[in-house]
Order: structure tokens, then C-alpha cells, then sequence
């Protein structure tokens, strides 16, 4: 007798190996990256542990370090070549948790009361493993799309994007040969019972991220003497309380009209009422519909420009006068607007030609926008009926900055969107993204990659 029978035998014997679903691989990634703390850099771990599983299911990956420990992925699934590739983005650094106060240990994914809790959970992990398993199930399938799928997971996204997605734009142009870009920036919003998702926002456009330094000079020396003419820590507080208490001009973009039209419904009074009328006299905002969405920290962020102190710092040691006192002031840009412009009103503002205001590190790149209508906004409408029956669709504008900005900027039109729903109320108590209670619930993360990849593949073929 033959060996090769035997061996034929044993193998059909053998329980044939399952590939985990896609649920399942999801959750897998999504923990393994949730216990990488990646708050101040090491995105280079986490590259590692995406990049073994990819490569033992076949698929190609490139790393690239912008710096020690700063790493980005770049894996691509071939498919036929019929229409140009589709860029999957995600990063994996995250905010820092520094000073604040966690109920769960913030790197170790924890579930309870029915969430799943971590620093990551919802910006922006969860699209990380989210995208990793559809390619590694696409991969085990053998499937031939008409795109190829580029899955880029990359670093420093938080801090401004130059040690990735801008740094890979510069340095690595030939990896970004595609038409099209799915990244965060769009949102899964769910019932305040978190019973259903009522709302899919397709992000088409964002806010411009430009941060200004503001200068007060002093003439420094000993705290026992203090000056009795310019004491540049109260100049520098003057300006700020200035700063604080101005308000940039509100108006309804188009992008935002249209969310404000599909979500009036999901408010309760008096912002239901506020919200449909600003839609309806777009872009103009009748006073007193200004006055109620100027007070929701969120609604108010469409409607204008904001700008907000960060940072502050002054005399090295408290017996020291400071000869500079020195404020961060952060500020999230309406697309029709420019940085220049927004420094020329924060100096109006101040009103005080000794407070020096100037762009911290170079005028920023611009958030821009993206087409309305196309095959994303296609994808994302039909998926939403399949998956979330009666949930309203709109398109969105970013609050804050991602890096679809420079995607859009070398030509690629990017879309964001989401994989982890979550509710309203929880990104206002901070439970959403760079809070202290970081959280998304459990029950949602399988419909949410599902949804995810009825998207990519439907943008795919």
C-alpha cells in the first residue's frame, strides 16, 4: 500500500479549516489594535500585527516608516483593472489620555453595560480592522473586482497627518493611483435607545484645520517687582477672553442644508424647529434660529467658524516674569472660508496690536469637498436600505479634519463614512471619539462591518 492513500485518508478525515466570518475577524483585528496604545506614536506596532495577517492570506503589503515607530500600511487586493482602484483608509493613531479619568483601563478593550470600551473604539479602529477583514475575506475568496482595493492604514492622522497619509502623498505619489476613497468622516447615528440606526451621513466635505499662536511680550525679571505697565500674561488673558467671546458669522453651506433637511425630525424642540427653518432660508439663518443652534456645541460647529484656546504657557517658574506669555488658538474653518481670513478676524477681534497672531506651522490644507452624487453615494444609499430600513441619508460636513483632505488634494475623491454606530447623546456626554468614557456599543459592531463592506464592494465591482 502506497502512502498517498493514506495521507488522502487522514486529510479527508481532517475537519477542513473555516476561515473566521467576517464578524468575527473583525472583532479579532479590533481588539489586537484596541491593546496598541498608538497616543503618541508606535503605530509601527500595530502595522505589524495587520501586516502578519494579511500576508499569511496572500496579499501583498508595503510598510513605510516617516519616522522610528511611525509606521503605515499598504496593502493591495488586485482586481481586474476595469475601472481604477479604491483606496480604504484608516489611521491607527490615537488621541492621548493623559489626565483624563477612565472608568475602564483605557488600552485594554473592555466590554460592559453593553458597550465596548477603549481609546480607539470609535476614531478610528474600528474602520481599521473593519477594512483589514473585508480585504483578508475578499483575498480567502479569490474574488475579482473591478477596482483594486488599497487598504492604507496609517499613522499620525491626530497630530496633523505628516507622519502619513501627507507624508505618503509626498513621498510615495505612486501608491495613490486611484479615483476614489472611503475614510472616516461619515456617521452611523443611531436611535437615542440605540434600537436602530435612524441616520447614515455620507461626508463630502470638511472643516479646514488651522491653528494660530498668539504672542504677548514682556519685559520678564523677578515676580516681586512686578511690571505696572505691560504684564503680557494679562494682555495675553484679555485677547483670549476676546477670542472667546467672538463669534464668526453663521450660514448654511449646501452639504450641511442637506443634512439639516434629513435630520430636523431626529431633534427635539426647540432645535427641531431651528434646524428645518435654517434649512428651509439657506444659506442665510434667521437671528433667532442662530441663537438656538449657536448653543448645541454640535449644530453650532456647522453653522460657523469656530476657534477655541487650547494650549497656554508662560514664565518657566512661578518667582519668574515671563517675557513671553503664549496661547494655542485652534480653529475649524468653513469650506468657503480661508485661514488667511480667519487670522485677520481672530486679530480684529483681539483688537490689540501687541498681541502678535500668527499660523502655527504654515496655513493648513484646506478640508475642500467632494462630488455629491456619484458611485459612493449610490453605494451608501442602496446599502442603507438593505441594512438599516427607514434610516434617513444625507450628506455631511466634517467638524473636524481628516485626512481625506489630502486625498482631495492630489485629485482623489474621498467619502467618509463609519463602522461602529453610535448615538448622538454620546459624543455630547464624551462618550464618542477623544473622550474619557471612549465607547461604541457592542450589539451594532457586526451590522456596522457589514454595512462597511456592502459599501466597498458594491463602489468595488
Amino acid at each position: 500500500m502506497t502512502l498517498r492513500p493514506v495521507l488522502l485518508a487522514v486529510a479527508l478525515a481532517l475537519p477542513a479549516f473555516a476561515a473566521p466570518s467576517l464578524e468575527q475577524e473583525e472583532r479579532e483585528i479590533l481588539d489586537e489594535l484596541l491593546r496598541v496604545d498608538t497616543s503618541h506614536g508606535n503605530e509601527t506596532a500595530a502595522v505589524k500585527l495587520v501586516a502578519a495577517r494579511l500576508e499569511a492570506a496572500g496579499v501583498p503589503v508595503q510598510t513605510f516608516e516617516s519616522a522610528p515607530g511611525r509606521g503605515n500600511l499598504v496593502a493591495r487586493l488586485k482586481g481586474t483593472g476595469a475601472k481604477r482602484p479604491l483606496i480604504l483608509l484608516a489611521h491607527l493613531d490615537v488621541v492621548p489620555v493623559d489626565g483624563q479619568k477612565w472608568e475602564t483601563p483605557p488600552f485594554v478593550p473592555t466590554e460592559r453595560d453593553g458597550y465596548l470600551w477603549a481609546r480607539g473604539v470609535s476614531d478610528d479602529k474600528s474602520m481599521a480592522a473593519g477594512f483589514t477583514a473585508i480585504v483578508l475575506e475578499q483575498a480567502r475568496a479569490h474574488a475579482k473586482l473591478s477596482r483594486d482595493l488599497v487598504l492604507m492604514l496609517t499613522a499620525g492622522e491626530e497630530t496633523g497627518g505628516n507622519a502619513g497619509v501627507e507624508w505618503l502623498t509626498q513621498a510615495h505619489r505612486e501608491l495613490f493611483d486611484a479615483d476614489l476613497a472611503l475614510n472616516e468622516g461619515g456617521g452611523l447615528q443611531l436611535s437615542p435607545d440605540s434600537s436602530r440606526v435612524q441616520f447614515v451621513g455620507i461626508g463630502a466635505a470638511e472643516k479646514t484645520f488651522q491653528s494660530f499662536r498668539l504672542i504677548a511680550r514682556g519685559k520678564g525679571g523677578h515676580s516681586s517687582i512686578p511690571p505696572t505697565d505691560v504684564d503680557p500674561a494679562a494682555e495675553l488673558g484679555r485677547a483670549l477672553v476676546r477670542v472667546g467671546a467672538y463669534r464668526f458669522p453663521a450660514h448654511v453651506l449646501p452639504v450641511v442644508k442637506e443634512a439639516f433637511a434629513a435630520t430636523a425630525r431626529l431633534e427635539a424642540e426647540p432645535l427641531v424647529s431651528a434646524i428645518r427653518d435654517a434649512a428651509a432660508s439657506a444659506p442665510r439663518i434667521a437671528p433667532q434660529d442662530e441663537k438656538v443652534l449657536g448653543q448645541d456645541r454640535i449644530f453650532n460647529a456647522l453653522i460657523r467658524t469656530t476657534c477655541v484656546t487650547t494650549m497656554l504657557q508662560a514664565s518657566p517658574q512661578d518667582n519668574v516674569l515671563p517675557t513671553t506669555a503664549e496661547a494655542v488658538v485652534n480653529c475649524r474653518i468653513l469650506p468657503d472660508e480661508t485661514p488667511q481670513g480667519t487670522q485677520a478676524a481672530l486679530a480684529a477681534a483681539i483688537d490689540d496690536p501687541g498681541i502678535e497672531v500668527s499660523p502655527l506651522a504654515g496655513f493648513g490644507t484646506p478640508g475642500g469637498n467632494s462630488p455629491l452624487e456619484g458611485e459612493v453615494t449610490t453605494a451608501i444609499r442602496a446599502a442603507t436600505g438593505r441594512s438599516f430600513p427607514g434610516a434617513a441619508v444625507a450628506h455631511q460636513m466634517g467638524t473636524g479634519a481628516t485626512d481625506s483632505r489630502f486625498l482631495r488634494a492630489v485629485g482623489i475623491a474621498a467619502y467618509g463614512i463609519h463602522s461602529a454606530p453610535g448615538t448622538l447623546d454620546d459624543a455630547r456626554k464624551g462618550f464618542g471619539a477623544h473622550g474619557q468614557h471612549e465607547r461604541r456599543p457592542v450589539k451594532w459592531l457586526a451590522p456596522g462591518v457589514r454595512f462597511l463592506r456592502d459599501v466597498t464592494l458594491q463602489v468595488a465591482r
